[in-house]
C-alpha cells in the first residue's frame, strides 16, 4: 500500500451543493476544511477503469482521505438572465491537493492514468457528481503526504 498526495487543477467550475442561507456550500469538518465524500471519487474511478479495462476491483480499494486542501470562492450559476445561485466553488485554474492509499495492485503511474481518464470525462463537484461540473486535469501525483492545512497546502 502506498499513500499518495495528488494535486488536481480544475477545467469547470467544482460546485457547493449543501444549502446554508442563501449558499450553496461544500462539506466541512470541524476545522472548516472542505470535504468530498470518498464515493464520488470511487464512482468516477470504477469509471475510469471500466474505459482504460484495467484495475476494475482494485479501484474499489483506494481509501480516499475526504478532506481536500484548498480554498474555495463564491460563484453565481445563472439559469435565467438576472437569476442565479449563489455556490462555494472551486473555479478553472484552481488547484486542489487529495490524499489516498493506493493498494498494492496500482502504481502511481497507473492511478494517474485512472485520474487522467476520469477527469477528462467525469467532474468531481458534489452539486450534481459524475457531471461536467468540475472535470480536472491532474497537476502531480506524489508518493508520502503533502501538508493537510488550508494554508499550507497553497
Amino acid at each position: 500500500m502506498i499513500e499518495v498526495a495528488v494535486k488536481l487543477r480544475f477545467n469547470q467550475h467544482c460546485l457547493g451543493n449543501c444549502r446554508q442561507n442563501a449558499v450553496r456550500r461544500f462539506l466541512n469538518d470541524a476545522n472548516g476544511n472542505v470535504l468530498f465524500l470518498p464515493t464520488w471519487r470511487a464512482a468516477i474511478m470504477r469509471y475510469a477503469a471500466k474505459l482504460l479495462n484495467r484495475h476494475q476491483r482494485a479501484v474499489s480499494q483506494i481509501d480516499w482521505d475526504p478532506v481536500v486542501v484548498g480554498r474555495p470562492r463564491e460563484y453565481r450559476r445563472f439559469y435565467a438572465p438576472h437569476r442565479y445561485t449563489r455556490h462555494e466553488a472551486f473555479h478553472p485554474g484552481d488547484t486542489i491537493t487529495i490524499h489516498a492509499v493506493l493498494p498494492a495492485d496500482i502504481t502511481c503511474d497507473d492511478f494517474r492514468e485512472l485520474l487522467d481518464v476520469a477527469g477528462r470525462y467525469k467532474g468531481m463537484s458534489p452539486y450534481k457528481p459524475e457531471s461536467r461540473f468540475g472535470t480536472f486535469e491532474v497537476r502531480d501525483v506524489a508518493q508520502g503526504r503533502r501538508p493537510t492545512t488550508q494554508n499550507e497546502g497553497q
